[in-house]
Formats: C-alpha cells, sequence, structure tokens
C-alpha cells in the first residue's frame, strides 16, 4: 500500500512540474526561415474554348511575403502543337499576363507544349529559357444537370448540382466548376472541385452531385430565374495531381501532427528553377435555369 501511495505522490509531483513548466514559459522564440532563390513562375492553359488563352509569368517572393510579387515583361511566348505554332503578347493592361488571339482554341488528344524565352528571372544578365507540356483529353459529354435542395441541419442548407450523362470510358479525371448567372464562383484552385470516375468507368452518372451551393454564402444564394452553369473540364492525371498538392498546402493539416508540407509539383523545366503548371484541357458545359422549386429542376440542353 505504501509504495502505492508513493507512485501515485510520486505521478502527481511530475504532473505538476510539468504544468508549471508548460504554463511558465512565455518568452518568443523567434525561428530564422531560411532564404531560397528566385523562381520563375507559370500560371497558364489552354483549352478547346475558343477564347484568348492566357499565360502569368511572374517571381517567386520569400517566405514571408515581405516583397511583392513581381510580373514579368517582354517575354516571348509560344504554344506549339504538331502542326502550329501560337503566338502569345503581352497585355498592354496588365503586366506579365500574355494572351493568345481570341480565334484560338486547343484540339482533344493534340499535345501542346509551352515555351518562354528571353527572360532573366534571377537578374544575372542571362536569358533563360523554359518549357513545358500537356495533352487535352477528350470531352465528356453531359446530358443534363439538376439542383436538388438539401437541408443538413438548420443553419447548413443549400442546393446541390447534379450530373447526368455516360461516362467516356477508361480512367478520366475532371475538375468541376459552377457559374450563377455566367459568374464563376469556383474562381480559386482552392474552391475548384476535382474527381476522378472511380465506379463510373464507361457507366452512366445518374445524377451524381458534383457541387454544393450553399445559403450560407452570399454569392451562392439561389433566386428565380437564375442561370446555373456546370463546367466539367477533362484533365490529365499529372494537373489532378497538382490541384490534389496545392489544395492539401493550402489547407490547415489536420490533425495537427500530419506530415510536413512539400513542395507542390510542376510541369515546368527546368524544374529546380521554375513552379506554377501549365495545363491543357477539354471543357464541356451544361446550363439550368432555377425555378425555386424544391425538386430537381432539369436542365435544358444548352
Amino acid at each position: 500500500m505504501k509504495n502505492i501511495v508513493k507512485t501515485i505522490v510520486g505521478q502527481l509531483t511530475v504532473i505538476s512540474a510539468l504544468a508549471l513548466i508548460i504554463t511558465s514559459c512565455t518568452e518568443d522564440i523567434v525561428l530564422p526561415l531560411q532564404q531560397t532563390y528566385v523562381r520563375l513562375v507559370v500560371d497558364g492553359a489552354i483549352t478547346t474554348d475558343t477564347t484568348a488563352h492566357k499565360v502569368i509569368l511572374s517571381r517567386s517572393g520569400d517566405p514571408l511575403n515581405q516583397n511583392p510579387i513581381t510580373y514579368i515583361s517582354n517575354a516571348k511566348v509560344f504554344i506549339t502543337d504538331n502542326t502550329d505554332t501560337i503566338k502569345l503578347t503581352e497585355n498592354p493592361q496588365k503586366r506579365g499576363e500574355y494572351l493568345t488571339k481570341p480565334t484560338v482554341y486547343g484540339l482533344p488528344g493534340h499535345t501542346y507544349k509551352l515555351t518562354v524565352t528571353d527572360v532573366d528571372v534571377n537578374d544575372d544578365g542571362i536569358k533563360e529559357s523554359y518549357t513545358a507540356q500537356s495533352t487535352i483529353k477528350k470531352i465528356n459529354k453531359v446530358d443534363s444537370i439538376t439542383l436538388m435542395y438539401m437541408e443538413y441541419s438548420p443553419r447548413m442548407k443549400g442546393w446541390l448540382v447534379n450530373l447526368w450523362g455516360w461516362d467516356i470510358g477508361g480512367r478520366n479525371y475532371y475538375l468541376t466548376k459552377v457559374s450563377i448567372n455566367d459568374t464563376l464562383r469556383t474562381d480559386s484552385i482552392k474552391e475548384i472541385g476535382k474527381a476522378v470516375n472511380a465506379g463510373f468507368d464507361g457507366k452512366y452518372y445518374p445524377g451524381l452531385s458534383v457541387y454544393y451551393l450553399s445559403n450560407e454564402k452570399l454569392d451562392e444564394i439561389l433566386y428565380t430565374g437564375a442561370k446555373v452553369t456546370l463546367e466539367l473540364d477533362g484533365i490529365t492525371e499529372d494537373y489532378y495531381n497538382f490541384i490534389d498538392g496545392f489544395q492539401q498546402e493550402y489547407t490547415p493539416k489536420t490533425p495537427i501532427f500530419s506530415g510536413p508540407s512539400a513542395n507542390v509539383l510542376t510541369n515546368i523545366l527546368p524544374k529546380d528553377k521554375a513552379v506554377g503548371y501549365f495545363a491543357a484541357y477539354s471543357v464541356e458545359r451544361k446550363s439550368v435555369f432555377f425555378t425555386g422549386k424544391r425538386i430537381g429542376d432539369k436542365a435544358s440542353n444548352k
């Protein structure tokens, strides 16, 4: 009995000592962050849309964002496939943004190569060149979309955007984006939906929920007559992994003892001198007009 009491008293003493140490730690700890070299940052894409496709070029900053983003002007930027060379010109209204002509569109099955030359990212007086390539996947047609009201709790209610259509078969990767009255609501990488056709290889999507419009978000509240558009982008597995990696690094780690952060992959070469991604993908859209009814409203063929 005495040994048990001694043991308990000893444990309580250790716990009390630890509590005292923890609660008395008030000193600020400064962890110096190592600086790294400047890299080229690329954000660009070509799709099956007929539009002015863009590539944005900038320089990477320091970990604490003490230096503002600097965009790169006067670069030579081209996109090529096996037959055509597309020259991009810098937007005179927006430094570092390079645009194709508005009549340009990509073709499914074609591999597109981005070439960036005549840039000096690290200001050492030596001009550098960078390349990247990506292949446009087949367009996955959508029959229609519907809206279905869901009320998960008094504070969590809204509308599910449901997809109807055949999967084209094979292992496919997608991005899902939603617009209301032609204004994109998934306007950042952290909001874009991503999906793999696991379990639906060559099968029919029978009203598969692909996005949730929350009444808690002012820009997602639906009013009678609003046009809701789903965009289904057919992307490569590599681009899917880039989006997934970016979203994982952007969001807080859960639980707090999760694995350490890591660099997000890139397809820009040389990889040790650049970050970002040049994507090529197919685009399919379908719209539905909101009636206000709490049932699925089938889309017209638009």
